[in-house]
Order: C-alpha cells, then structure tokens, then sequence
C-alpha cells in the first residue's frame, strides 16, 4: 500500500511555538482569508480572539511575511520580502493588548490595494504573539511566547491558473520492510495561489494499481515549487513498476500528470508492527 509520508493538508493556519509551552496561545476565529480585489479597493475584517486558558496573557500583534519551502515548511520573513507581499497593505488595531483568561477581544485590520497592484495572489500574515504579562522570577521569557498567525490573501484580476510535474524520484529501500519514497515536484506557474489536489498510484508490470494515495489538499504559491512525498509498502513482488501521479489545482476541466518507472530488486514483504520494533 502506499502511505502517505507527510501531511500536506492546507496550510492555511501558520504556527509557531517556543520549546517551553508554558503558557497557551490564543485561539482565533478565522485561521485565513481570502480576498477577491481590484486594484484601488479598501478592504475591512474583524478578527476574533480567543484565550482558552484561565490565566491572562499579553498579545501582541504585528504583520509580516511567509513563504512555503520546497518541503511543505513555512518561513517566515519580514514584510516586504517576498515579491507578491501584501503587508505594506495592512493596517491594524490594537498592536497590543492584555487578554484575561477565557477573554475574548478583536483585532481589526484594513487592507489598502494600490492602483498599481499586479493581477494574481499577494499575501501575508497577521501574527498575534501571546506571552504571560507576569512570568515568574527567573524565567527565560522566550519559553512563554507562542505565536500563532492569520494568513491573508488578496486575489487581483486576472488570475490565471497553470501547474506543472517538473518530476517525480522514486527511491526503492535498502531493507524490504521499508518503503520505497516517492517525491512528486509540482511547480505553480500561474499568478494566483493554489490549493492542490490529486492522487498518487503505483502499478504493476500488467497496469494493475496495487497501492494508491489521495493528496490532501496543499497550498501553492505562485511562482514557487512544493515536493510531495509518498511511502509504498509491500508486500509485492520483485519487478517493474509505474508511478503515476494526477494533480488538481481548482480548474475542474484540466488535470496535471506525470509518472515514473522503477524497478525493485528484491521482493518487498509488510512493514514490522510497533510491537516487533517496525518503524
């Protein structure tokens, strides 16, 4: 069967969080929002702040910039370092605010599109810092903060929607309880963000599909590449095999694909259980 080796759901809620979680973050109504704009356009939210625990905390919110790795990771940049960044567009209110256990507050913001925007996606994130207002005596400050951030995309037409399988590398295991790693490159090359879609299978010598994994729905910034990964498992037999994945970026008419031939060695047999030491 094939597993898959990663979760690659929709990231629209970005977090963070120090080693130490002492202290809970804060809870928000709308982990992300999209925007359909024109150049020229004010735009208005109110964002919904929660504190799930029973001790006060001081949030503090600024706006900034976040990029996907190639692997599915976020990083997160200073506003204005990314091409497409919408963060200079952003106002909000309050910066700062000291939130009593089980409170609730907003936080409002204003999203000022200029007449020179490009068509497609821009995007940034609005991060709301929760740190304890009292820390004990001694304690590392660091260890009470955990960040959590409210993604923002703004959609300018026209939108054009392309993508392509740049590849797909297919590592067979050394041992024949492990898996063979399948690593499906997309590139988005349209100018609006996509959330894609799509299987994974992997066929036999006769064509028949002997393991096969839906993708979860993954976000894709325009302009960057995101690598699926995929785990097949025995037991099969030696031989030929075909990897074909089949992608979907939100047009309902066109499907994106790509495959690959590789060929095992030695027989593959079920993975070890937890109880025999599997991995």
């Amino acid at each position: 069967m094939v597993r898959i080796l990663r979760n690659l759901a929709l990231m629209l809620a970005l977090v963070t969080a120090a080693p130490a979680l002492a202290q809970s973050a804060v809870a928000i109504s709308s982990p992300a929002k999209l925007f359909e704009a024109r150049p020229g356009d004010e735009l208005n939210f109110t964002l919904q702040v929660f504190n799930p625990s029973p001790d006060p905390v001081l949030v503090r919110v600024s706006v900034g910039d976040w990029t996907y790795q190639p692997d599915g990771q976020p990083l997160f940049l200073e506003p204005g370092s990314v091409p497409r960044s919408a963060a200079g567009w952003i106002t909000f209110s309050p910066t700062s605010f000291r939130l009593e256990g089980k409170g609730r507050a907003e936080v409002r913001y204003t999203i000022r599109v200029p007449e020179n925007a490009e068509p497609g996606s821009h995007w940034a994130a609005l991060f709301l810092l929760a740190e304890n207002p009292n820390p004990p005596p001694g304690e590392k400050l660091a260890a009470l903060r955990i960040r959590v951030a409210h993604t923002i995309y703004v959609n300018l037409p026209e939108i054009t929607k392309r993508g392509e399988i740049l590849g797909i590398t297919v590592t067979p295991p050394e041992e024949p309880d492990r898996p063979v790693v399948i690593a499906v490159q997309y590139a988005n090359t349209g100018n609006a963000v996509q959330a894609v879609t799509g299987s994974i299978e992997v066929r036999n010598a006769r064509g028949e599909v002997v393991g096969r994994v839906e993708v979860d729905r993954t976000v894709v910034l325009p302009g960057t590449i995101r690598i699926l990964l995929a785990r097949f498992f025995g037991p099969v037999p030696a031989g030929d095999y075909v990897v074909l994945a089949v992608l979907n970026y939100g047009d309902e008419t066109v499907d994106v694909a790509g495959q690959s031939v590789f060929r095992l060695e030695q027989n593959l047999v079920a993975p070890r259980s937890r109880s025999e030491g599997g991995g």
